[in-house]
């Protein structure tokens, strides 16, 4: 009996520490395992990891400012020069009263008038806005030009486009000012006989003021209204004066001009 029992402890005692033996042997493979893991599978940086709390933002298209124009070439080629308008285009801040000009045409931002160095009566008001936006008197000239971001070609064809960048939901006032030469009617002629003046600069009638307000909200569309002529000289001192009924071909060189604002396609990301 004592014998039986002696080997019965001894048969515990090797299945216990067999038993042991085999737990470490698991603890190591598992060990081992995990270790392998970590060194041949990347590691999940923290930006590339999607998880519940993350949310990935997508890419937004830049908001723009369109301006949609047609002019009516046939008033074009029946005045003197039978060249397209100059004009020009700026924003107001209407909290601030800041001028920004975003757009004016090569002869007016450079001073490149046929035949003279400045036609003062050809773009008015906008020349008043150039002062007060650069801090520079006078008028832009071929030394000092207008900056050549918001200098482009006088645009030839009948449909034309004009797009800015803007902030979304920013809001603005957009002038526009538009002068076809020699565009003469019977109040505005080349000679004047009452008066006995020859209009020098072939300016024909004042140059018109577009103004619309907007906020930039995609999709929207407005469209400036005519808001006065521009007037050098005034007597009573203001460039801006109300549209009278000697303003007749001017009016329809540009066609309902209408400003879009649109949401262009979001750049692919890499």
């Amino acid at each position: 009996m004592i014998l039986n029992s002696c080997v019965s402890r001894t048969i515990k005692t090797q299945m216990k520490d067999e038993g042991n033996t085999m737990k470490s042997r698991t603890r190591v493979i598992i060990t081992i395992s995990i270790i392998w893991l970590l060194l041949t599978v990347p590691a999940c940086r923290k930006d590339a990891c999607p998880t519940t709390e993350q949310t990935v933002e997508q890419p937004i298209g830049r908001t723009l400012l369109e301006f949609d124009i047609h002019q009516d070439m046939n008033l074009i080629l029946l005045t003197t020069f039978a060249e397209p308008p100059q004009f020009a285009i700026w924003l107001e801040d209407p909290v601030t009263g800041q001028l920004k000009t975003i757009f004016v045409t090569y002869r007016s931002a450079t001073g490149d008038m046929v035949g003279k160095a400045e036609c003062p009566a050809c773009l008015p008001r906008w020349f008043e806005v150039y002062e007060q936006e650069t801090g520079k008197p006078g008028y832009p000239t071929q030394d000092d030009p207008a900056p050549v971001a918001v200098t482009v070609p006088t645009p030839q064809d009948e449909h034309f486009k004009i797009t800015y960048e803007i902030k979304m939901g920013s809001q603005w006032i957009c002038w526009l000012e538009m002068s076809l030469a020699g565009d003469f009617n019977e109040k505005y002629q080349e000679y004047d006989p009452d008066a006995k003046t020859i209009d020098w600069d072939f300016t024909g009638q004042p140059s018109l003021i577009y103004r619309a307000e907007i906020t930039a909200i995609p999709g929207k569309q407005f469209v400036p209204e005519l808001y006065g002529k521009a007037v050098l000289n005034s007597p009573d001192g203001q460039t801006v004066q109300p549209i009278t009924d000697d303003i007749t071909t001017a009016k329809d060189v540009f066609k309902p001009i209408k400003i879009n604002i649109i949401q262009s396609e979001p750049t692919p990301t890499k």
